[in-house]
């Protein structure tokens, strides 16, 4: 039942977040006031072939010719338009916007040039400057193919409607990017949580950096970025470089994922995505090859990746059939189906919106392999909780809620082997005298009761060390026997002796005279007054016997 609630939480918290952000973007983009309003610029265009007016309807579809020059004009403009922004598509085409003489607006690529599915998405604005009254508007195109064009009808509007405008073309992929980056910071509050638990279930943390890379990859790859970002030379680098490596993390998820010989196909993969990676820079840097150019070479390794991950997958789903195992196939199939489209739209039908499908891809992919994850991890933690519960109730007194004696053997043993780290220690044993007699007199019951109240000293004394910066483990280790180890004492034993007796002394004051309790000791040192340490054997039998010898109350004798 915890693990389906842990799984239900996570989902339904994902889902809220991401209905919360796109009702906020929703709602800031329909806003209804008069400077967001857009008007459409379809009429008023023409074209001049041989001196003679066209009349043209935007959006018309035009027969083109490599190395043609094709101009529309408009003359419908006033000056009650000055100001505004005119946004049109066909950056692709090699846009120039003009009024009149006077240029408003050319495509220019930077230090990253763009191929043409990266330049149809983009909009080039244009401010409409004040005397447009008496000027014409004029869209000349420079870089036609060699098939017919499709122009579309540019935009007009303020500053403000134009911007919501085109964030509302990209609100599909904000939305992509906010689910990626809302399960990336989930994946890894899993992660951290099971890691503080002991529990290394890394396949969350790849999740978490496949998504971040993918987020970023969305981000400096998008319309708004390349339109209003500072550096879109950067930005389309990063892009570039996020594309690239988003593949290691799903990789070394499937190596962590599978075992044996298996791994191998997974760490040629890796190797193959990150000397692309090295290749590709050191090409661009040294010889100046287009990142764009190279691009089917990552195409390429990117579709052998994601097909070697589901064959390897298969292998281990025929000799071990899972439910696991079924979802995470669904998962690369549907990654894989979601990849070949985005790449047929991309390189053979030359369509810019290639990346919305690619992303839809990416975020069934991790659902499917997040809802998996959820699962097996709430049943880790299960399983690692009731473990923990049981390593712990085989090593506590369910009496006194001390330590019991398998876990001082085990402390020693720790001692012994240098986990601890101490160069000295003080071991004292502890006896509760008069058990036996109370036992015989009073029952059973009282006999506990001076049990749990020797106990509750020994606590307190712990206590008040630490609070003195000493640093005491204490344990029950026998019906009437406790055992104190301080590591690097820094007061004598007959200083804390006295403390310990005061602790019981208040004890015997405060409680009734027939639950008054008795109380010897007997320490020893793990080293003598040489340095040298003594055996852990030696040591508990110096305790031992001095315990033995001991017959007055403790803090009687000094050290």
């Amino acid at each position: 039942m915890k693990h389906k609630t842990l799984r239900c939480t996570a989902e339904t918290v994902a889902l809220l977040l991401t209905v919360a952000m796109l009702a906020f973007l929703v709602a800031g983009l329909h806003q209804h006031d008069p400077d967001r309003v857009l008007s459409t610029l379809n009429t008023g265009w023409y074209q001049l072939t041989d001196g003679v007016r066209r009349e043209i309807t935007l959006p018309v579809t035009l027969p083109a010719e490599p190395e043609q020059t094709l101009t529309l004009y408009n003359d419908t403009l006033t000056d009650s338009d000055a100001g505004k922004l005119l946004s049109a598509r066909g950056v692709e085409y090699g846009i120039e916007i003009r009024a009149g003489e006077t240029l408003l607006y050319r495509y220019e690529d930077n230090a990253f040039p763009k191929n043409t599915q990266m330049k149809g998405r983009l909009w080039a604005d244009a401010e409409i400057p004040d005397n447009i009254g008496g000027q014409t508007l004029s869209l000349t195109f420079t870089q036609l193919s060699d098939r017919t064009d499709r122009f579309d009808a540019p935009l007009l509007g303020s500053v403000r409607s134009i911007t919501g405008h085109h964030i509302q073309t990209s609100l599909f992929s904000l939305v992509m990017m906010l689910a990626m980056v809302i399960l990336a910071v989930l994946a890894l509050l899993i992660f951290c949580y099971m890691s503080s638990c002991g529990i290394r279930e890394r396949r969350f943390l790849d999740v978490a950096v496949f998504l971040l890379l993918c987020s970023l990859w969305c981000l400096t790859d998008s319309a708004l970025y390349q339109i209003y970002g500072r550096d879109t030379a950067a930005g389309s680098v990063v892009s570039f470089y996020a594309f690239m490596l988003m593949s290691i993390p799903m990789v070394h998820f499937v190596r962590n994922t599978i075992s044996g010989r298996r791994r191998l196909v997974p760490d040629i993969c890796i190797a193959l995505f990150c000397a692309n990676a090295l290749a590709q820079g050191a090409a661009y840097r040294l010889f100046g090859i287009r990142f764009i150019d190279m691009l089917p070479l990552t195409h390429l390794l990117l579709a052998a990746g994601v097909a070697a991950m589901l064959t390897v997958l298969l292998r281990s789903y025929r000799e071990q059939p899972s439910q696991q195992l079924r979802l995470r196939i669904a998962a690369f199939a549907a990654l894989g189906v979601f990849g070949v489209a985005a790449l047929v739209l991309y390189g053979l039908l030359h369509i810019y919106w290639y990346d919305a499908i690619f992303q839809f891809g990416v975020l069934l992919f991790i659902i499917l392999l997040f809802r998996e994850l959820l699962g097996q991890a709430t049943e880790d933690m299960r399983f690692h909780m009731e473990h923990r519960i049981s390593h712990q109730m085989q090593r506590e007194d369910r009496m006194t809620g001390l330590p019991n004696r398998r876990a001082f053997e085990e402390y020693m043993e720790r001692i012994r082997t240098g986990e601890v780290g101490c160069r000295d220690a003080v071991l004292t044993y502890i006896r509760l005298e008069g058990l036996n007699e109370r036992n015989d007199r009073l029952g059973l019951q009282a006999g506990d009761e001076a049990v749990i109240a020797a106990a509750r000293c020994v606590a307190d004394f712990c206590r008040a060390c630490e609070d003195g910066g000493e640093s005491v483990s204490c344990f029950r280790t026998g019906g009437n026997e406790f055992a104190l180890i301080r590591p690097e004492p820094r007061a004598n034993s007959g200083q804390l002796h006295r403390q310990f007796s005061a602790i019981v002394a208040r004890y015997n004051r405060t409680c009734a005279p027939r639950a008054r309790i008795t109380m010897t000791y007997g320490f020893s040192r793990l080293c003598d007054e040489d340095g040298k340490s003594h055996s852990i054997s030696a040591w508990k039998a110096e305790a031992d016997a001095y315990l033995k010898r001991n017959a007055t109350r403790l803090g009687g004798d000094t050290e």
